[in-house]
């Protein structure tokens, strides 16, 4: 008796146990996991907080203005509040710089200068805040715009206000105030996604002001949540188009016409399961009526002739029984046409999208050297994107150039490698790689099929992601002597920081010390020659999103470092110190920063991975 309960007690301390032991292991997991996320959290936000910090001592205020926006931009998950504040900073910055530039403008004899302010901060922040908060942004849009833009605007909203400048007559103001619309235009498009109606308002009030390219992917993403809606403002959008006098507004024009191309390039890709926005055969010949109304209208303007061979191609589709009368007319207006602009027709017929590689075949016997070397170039993209390896074939044997023929096969078989490794071939995928001549594309395709095998997380797929890595590196210099060489190895660093964090922090080390001595080098050569746009005073002039006149390698790797920020924060941050110039130093911070809370986007359709995703919630 007393044997059988000491048994059942000792089962019931035994279960007591086994249960508890089960509810306290996990707890005290997630609770590591925890501690280490607000570790992370509390680590990130510093990184933002000294970056913030050293933006008071810049010189320039469009560089703390950049900080101000990409911390805003970090901080967002994290404070919305505080995000907002960083927003605003930003926006008085910008004001500020807007000023000095307004005092340089007048005292620079730089005949550039216009032309290269184009490449602005402010386009490249104000979209940056429109993704948090769109009303802010218009805000901000308002708030530094120049008196110059805000006269040109309100100029423009008159009806029918002649739009001045010409084909060969480029108005700088004219620019400006079409930047201005396409910007308010590309808010409207990421206003879609906080609030569809609120977009919809936001562009058929910016239509007041003319049309931009910016109108088709806003009916895209509206078109995804509400297809009436998009419908409807399509129909806004065609109203607009047959009510403006088109020879007078040249950017509505030249809308109109991209709205056409787009809808009867023969070179489209295929369709996506992503619901696809098109205008109807309705609307579509609503445009062409106009333009053919607006070409046939007793004119001679060189906008017009150019207009008229740019839409010809999808006229001919959309309303065929009313061109005859409008080639004839083309025919005349042409003759009238000075030699020069014969040529640069031609050329435009070149990157036409609607333009075959067949035609472009076609046409190389008809011009000059630096005519072929630009269609030579459009020739191999085209080769590129398509699918039937027999036609991509034959036009490839027709080019005349050797170099352009290999170039056009190296690039038919890059893209049909992406699309073998896209269909879950990546043995085959491999193959292909192995028949490429150049040593710079084996590798971007070997680390890009690395990292798909990574990808698929079995313990026989990692091997195999290791052993592509390893073919990589073979073929990359590790000790690199020119900037090719370089950008090589940077190639193997981003497949090594999903895949091996430990390499490509070893191999990127030394490169940090290459950088430095190119920015620095960079920085004094800047000092004789004005027209230096990597830095200005004396500092580095920061770039948002990595572009970069003259190639800057700070700004040519943002996604690597980015990547090695995701991969270790404290890490890369450590790195980050390494950089010895403090604006280069403070930019990387946000640069790391960015990288580590970067969320990936999942493949769709098929897609291939550049790399394995990791998310911490914080």
């Amino acid at each position: 008796m007393y044997f059988r309960r000491f048994v059942c007690l000792s089962f019931l301390s035994l279960a007591f146990f086994a249960n508890s032991f089960a509810q306290t292991a996990p707890t005290e997991s997630v609770s590591e996991k925890e501690k280490k996320q607000e570790k992370l959290k509390k680590d990130v936000l510093e990184m933002l907080d000294q970056a913030v910090g050293d933006a008071g001592t810049l010189k320039l205020p469009q560089n703390r203005a950049i900080i101000y926006a990409i911390a805003g931009d970090l901080y967002w998950k994290f404070d919305e509040k505080r995000a907002r504040d960083l927003f605003r900073s930003s926006g008085n910055e910008l004001s500020i710089a807007n000023t000095e530039a307004e005092k340089e403008k007048k005292e620079t004899d730089d005949p550039f200068a216009q032309l290269y302010e184009f490449d602005n901060t402010r386009s490249q922040i104000l979209p940056m805040i429109a993704k948090h908060d769109a009303d802010l942004a218009l805000e901000l849009l308002v708030q530094t715009r120049t008196a110059k833009i805000t006269e040109a605007l309100a100029k423009a909203t008159l009806p029918n206000s002649k739009q001045d400048g010409g084909y060969l007559d480029w108005n700088p103001e004219q620019f400006r105030v079409q930047q201005e619309i396409a910007l308010e235009q590309q808010f409207a498009v990421l206003a879609a996604e906080q609030n569809p109606d609120k977009a919809i308002k936001l562009i058929k009030e910016s239509l007041a002001k003319g049309i931009s390219w910016n109108v088709l992917p806003l009916l895209q993403k509206i078109n995804q949540k509400d297809e009436k809606k998009a419908a409807s403002l399509a129909d806004d959008v065609i109203k607009k188009i047959v009510d403006t006098d088109l020879t007078k507004k040249r950017e509505d024009l030249s809308a109109a016409i991209r709205f056409l191309q787009f809808a009867t390039n023969p070179n489209q890709p295929k369709p996506t399961k992503t619901k696809q926005f098109k205008f109807t055969d309705g609307q579509l010949k609503s445009i062409a009526d106009k333009l053919i109304d607006t070409f046939m209208q007793p004119t001679n303007s060189l906008d017009m002739t150019m207009g008229m061979s740019q839409a010809m191609p999808s006229l001919e589709k959309l309303a065929p029984e009313r061109v005859g009368m409008l080639k004839q007319k083309q025919t005349e207006a042409m003759k009238n046409l000075p030699p020069e602009i014969k040529r640069m027709e031609q050329q435009q017929k070149m990157w036409n999208p609607n333009t075959t590689p067949e035609e472009i075949i076609a046409q190389l016997p008809k011009l000059n050297e630096m005519e072929r070397t630009n269609a030579y170039r459009n020739l191999t993209f085209k080769i590129g994107q398509i699918e039937d390896e027999a036609r991509a074939k034959k036009l490839i044997e027709q080019i005349p150039d050797e170099k352009t023929r290999v170039n056009a096969l190296e690039q038919f078989e890059s893209a049909r490698i992406g699309r073998t490794a896209k269909d879950g071939k990546l043995d085959e995928a491999k193959k292909l790689i192995g028949n490429l001549s150049k040593k710079k594309t084996q590798i971007q395709k070997l680390v890009a099929l690395a990292l798909d095998f990574h990808k698929k997380a079995t313990d026989k797929d990692r091997e195999t992601a290791v052993g592509l890595m390893k073919d990589a590196k073979v073929l990359a210099n590790e000790f690199p002597e020119d900037e090719d060489e370089l950008g090589d190895l940077m190639e193997i660093v981003k497949g090594y920081a999903i895949i091996n964090p430990d390499e490509a922090f070893r191999i990127f080390d030394p490169i940090v010390d290459q950088i430095n001595d190119f920015v620095q080098a960079s920085a004094i050569l800047s000092k004789y020659n004005k027209r230096n746009r990597n830095f200005k005073k004396g500092e580095l002039l920061m770039k948002v999103n990595g572009y970069s006149f003259d190639g800057l390698l700070l700004f040519r790797y943002i996604s690597q470092i980015q990547m090695l920020g995701k991969a270790d924060l404290n890490r890369m941050n450590l790195f980050s110190n390494k950089f010895q110039r403090n604006d280069a130093r403070t930019i990387v911070k946000l640069f790391v920063a960015q990288g580590f809370l970067k969320e990936d986007k999942k493949p769709e359709d098929g897609e291939s991975s550049s790399g394995q995703t990791v998310y911490f919630d914080f």
